[in-house]
């Protein structure tokens, strides 16, 4: 199993620095999730990080087709691959967090549909071809690149209900997963099962798992986890959570209290039970088994962070150290 690097485009660290550190340090692929309401653009952070290494690969981990033009997702991530050379760039789509599209007033209709569509646009126009489409989320009349491209751009769905699931296996080069421990198993038979349905055999297919990971050092680090796992709970559908078999009232309530009073005082109701669940943390050697255990389910690689621990670089350096005598 291979051993990424997670970032967001709303970080406070500098993707710049990091992205060297990433590969220095022997990561395979820098992931830059990206956070809608920062300031920073995650297709530009993509090119700086691509321009700073030479080695490993750079995923957007994941943009949505609900909030970027189909088409301009295309000509970035050509002028992406183009940069990166070597097969380095991945374009990781997904409709996007449920609470961040709807501060933009953004709705979800039919999230399979405009998936399938989406990927299915993307690759017609790197194939070259002339487009005219129409449907609920785009309209394309004689689109056209002006050139041919050829470009093949793997595509990795970071999707969690069943159906986009089951699609990701369908139609995807890989699949991006995060979510609690009973539900990755789940999540995985199914994205399974929509390989096996697939029209074209997928032996690269790649199963990555992006869940809160966290060095803990001292009691007091697992403030961090709580904050963490709190975070992470108020944006997780009510399909995962029942797929996770959580206690429903009970993240109900940290919801509640995280709209009402905020991010601290909802960690405090975040138990062992749901830290143990949702989360990974502990010493570095301690983290390199429990990512071990992501292998057993039928994880390829398995991404650190954020929030990684209280001294973010600290934590990536020995984590990654611990890592390579791990393996």
């Amino acid at each position: 199993m291979l051993l990424d690097l997670g970032v967001t485009s709303g970080t406070s660290l500098n993707v710049v620095r990091l992205s060297g550190l990433a590969q220095k340090l022997g990561f395979h692929c820098l992931w830059i999730g990206e956070d809608i309401h920062a300031r920073r653009d995650v297709f530009t952070l993509a090119s700086t990080a691509l321009l700073q290494t030479s080695k490993i690969k750079v995923g957007i981990g994941i943009t949505s087709p609900l909030i970027r033009n189909v088409s301009s997702i295309a000509r970035a991530s050509v002028t992406l691959t183009e940069i990166g050379g070597d097969d380095r760039f991945i374009l990781g789509l997904g409709v996007g967090g449920l609470q961040d599209l709807a501060k933009l007033g953004v709705s979800v209709d039919k999230p399979d549909v405009l998936l399938r569509d989406a990927v299915d646009l993307l690759r017609r126009m790197w194939r070259g071809e002339t487009i005219t489409f129409k449907s609920g989320h785009f309209k394309l009349e004689h689109y056209y690149t002006r050139y041919g491209l050829g470009y093949h751009v793997p595509i990795f769905l970071g999707v969690r209900g069943p159906k986009l699931l089951e699609l990701a296996g369908e139609i995807a080069d890989g699949v991006i997963i995060s979510g609690p421990k009973k539900y990755l198993r789940k999540a995985i038979g199914l994205v399974k099962k929509g390989i096996g349905r697939s029209e074209n055999p997928k032996k690269a297919f790649r199963f990555v798992v992006w869940v809160p990971t966290i060095l803990t050092e001292r009691k007091l680090d697992v403030n961090l986890v709580k904050k963490s796992v709190a975070f992470v709970l108020t944006d997780t559908p009510r399909n995962v959570l029942e797929m996770a078999e959580l206690n429903i009232d009970r993240v109900e309530r940290i919801k509640q209290a995280f709209e009402r009073l905020g991010l601290a005082r909802a960690s405090r109701l975040v138990t062992d039970e749901l830290i143990q669940e949702t989360a990974m943390h502990g010493s570095p050697q301690q983290l390199c088994k429990a990512f071990e255990s992501l292998e057993n389910l039928g994880a390829d690689e398995v991404v650190f962070g954020p929030p990684y621990g209280v001294n973010k670089e600290r934590a990536i350096v020995r984590l990654s150290r611990a890592w390579r005598s791990h393996v």
